[in-house]
């Protein structure tokens, strides 16, 4: 194996993560194109000298090494950069973010290791279903198709934001909450409302102000 195909592998495997990371890095999420790139550029250099890297050493006598046991750390070890884009950003309301670029991060690493290992093909066609099932299924919140809606909450109390909750689900709505700060007149809550489809944007304001709850809202664009 030449020095040039290996570095050809790198480039190939930092492409791969650039075209995955593109997708996130338009949705701003934390890991965008340089770190998908930098996870796919890594796993690769891993599995290269996975492959090649102990062939010296395995040609002495007396010597018995396992060298794909630096691939197998790759899976374990790219999960914990992956737990760090899994945020609890609200324990109270059990609101958790980032799994998908969690899961994009590890599958990401995957393709490195493919392209890496000299399986192009097979790690360009999972960089094609990635970037599909990233972009096609953004737009689906579940298979009802529902609508989903971000609201500026400003309320009174923080006892409100549990009953405003509980109101909306008695509407039909699912919130999340997804910010919530504290201020001299009250509380500003961010909520991610998911909606039935018959729902309109002015049906979920009509429900807001049919609420006894003492609040204002604003659409988050």
């Amino acid at each position: 194996m030449t020095t040039n195909e290996l570095i050809m592998r790198l480039a190939l495997a930092t492409i791969a993560g650039l075209l995955i990371g593109i997708e996130r890095q338009t949705r701003s999420k934390s890991a965008g194109l340089r770190t998908h790139a930098i996870v796919s550029l890594g796993a690769a250099l891993m599995m290269i000298i996975s492959q090649y890297g102990f062939a010296t050493i395995l040609k002495t006598p007396n010597v018995d090494l396992d060298p794909s046991r630096i691939a197998a750390q790759i899976v374990s070890g790219i999960s914990f950069l992956g737990a760090g884009m899994i945020i609890i950003r609200r324990p109270d309301f059990n609101v958790i973010g980032g799994l998908t670029t969690a899961a994009g991060i590890w599958a990401t690493a995957g393709v490195g290791m493919a392209i890496g290992a000299g399986l192009y093909e097979v790690g360009y066609a999972a960089t094609l279903i990635i970037v599909v099932l990233q972009l096609a299924f953004h737009y689906f919140n579940d298979f009802n198709l529902r609508h989903s809606f971000s609201v500026k909450i400003f309320l009174t109390t923080i006892d409100d934001v549990q009953k405003l909750r509980d109101y909306l689900n008695d509407k039909g709505l699912t919130s999340k909450v997804s910010g919530l700060k504290k201020s001299d007149v009250g509380y500003t809550v961010n909520l991610s409302l998911t909606s039935p489809r018959k729902y309109e944007l002015g049906d979920v304001g009509h429900i807001l102000a049919n609420t006894d709850i003492s609040l204002k809202w604003e659409l988050i664009l």
